[in-house]
């Protein structure tokens, strides 16, 4: 605590002779913990030589217990509307990440409950990485300030869980190229500000 407090007060000192207009900024803890326990899945299903040689590899080797997540690769930080000396996570981007390994590893959906904690996402791209099983409604729940969500070219099956269509701000859904089945529910209706749903039943664009 008295280490963070000293780091926020040499850059308002700076800030206040003009050095620099940056604020004192750190990502949340457990938003960091998150996607640190994020990593150790995607460890926990590759074997190390093949890690430590592919693109994913170099992908995540900023995502380190030792730097800040808002400087993380992949990583969109923002100011958080609660507080003008801190950031929040709004953005993660880890489409392909396991392209170049063969053969791919089987990622399970359940493997996405980290990132369900970092509520203030806004946008949240997944797609082309083999994630099979069913869409993790109950956790999507969670992520109330979702705006953008890529999802396709994954293995996912199962109906479309209605836990999406209650996330207010929601604009694009993309879902295509994946084995969802079944019907879209009723409650698409709720989704005021949905733009864009791509899935496979049926291929709908709103415009």
């Amino acid at each position: 605590m008295a280490m963070e407090i000293k780091a926020c007060l040499v850059v308002a000192l700076r800030s206040f002779f003009f050095l620099s207009p940056t604020a004192c900024q750190s990502c949340p803890e457990y938003q960091k913990q998150a996607l640190l326990q994020f990593k150790s899945s995607i460890l926990a299903i590759t074997t190390p030589s093949i890690f430590n040689s592919s693109d994913v590899s170099q992908l995540l080797q900023s995502w380190n217990s030792s730097s800040d997540c808002y400087g993380w690769v992949e990583v969109e930080c923002n100011d958080s509307p609660n507080s003008t000396s801190r950031v929040v996570i709004t953005g993660l981007y880890l489409d392909a990440l396991f392209t170049h390994l063969s053969p791919q590893p089987r990622v399970e959906s359940s493997m996405l409950a980290p990132i369900f904690h970092i509520r203030s996402l806004e946008e949240l791209s997944i797609s082309d990485n083999n994630i099979q099983g069913e869409i993790p409604g109950v956790g999507f729940a969670n992520l109330s300030n979702l705006v953008l969500l890529y999802m396709e070219g994954n293995n996912l099956s199962g109906p479309i869980p209605p836990h999406l269509f209650h996330l207010p701000l929601l604009r694009d859904i993309y879902l295509r190229d994946n084995s969802l089945t079944g019907q879209l529910p009723a409650d698409i209706g709720n989704l005021t500000s949905l733009q864009r749903l791509s899935s496979q039943i049926p291929f709908i664009i709103l415009v």
